[in-house]
């Protein structure tokens, strides 16, 4: 996979969905993979190393939150963003206190997901660089 400034994966059940955000994210010289389900991401992230993790809270085999746990256990220090349509502020909230960085809900503007991406990433390398001296 080529990129330029960072790989990504985006896990959404929604197909058109998955789509819009890579080709917008890929415009943004992000290197994005997609999976649909959290057996399709777990396969994925055991095969490569990510710099951030886009995941939806309601997936056909599971839930973001889920996910987000497991995909902690695989790679420890990459960034998690909930992007999804569900949920009210407390249970934003709540998943984010179980795990993950940042939670948007759908819809969102394209520049607001790339600022949140591009905020995620900074953070991301920025506790790498603590965490290597």
């Amino acid at each position: 996979m080529a990129y330029t400034k960072a790989r990504i994966l985006h896990v959404d059940d929604n197909q058109d969905t998955r789509l819009l955000i890579a080709a917008a994210l890929g415009d943004a010289q992000y290197g994005v993979m997609t999976a649909g389900t959290v057996a399709e991401a777990l396969q994925l992230a055991q095969e490569i190393r990510y710099d951030l993790f886009i995941l939806d809270i309601r997936l056909t085999d599971g839930t973001g939150v889920e996910l987000c746990r497991r995909l902690r256990q695989l790679q420890p220090d990459v960034p998690v963003l909930y992007y999804s349509a569900y949920a009210d502020d407390a249970q934003q909230q709540e998943a984010l206190a179980v795990c993950g960085d940042a939670y948007l809900k759908k819809p969102v503007g394209i520049t607001d997901l790339e600022e949140a991406v591009a905020g995620l990433l900074a953070k991301g390398k920025r506790q790498a660089g603590r965490t290597q001296t």
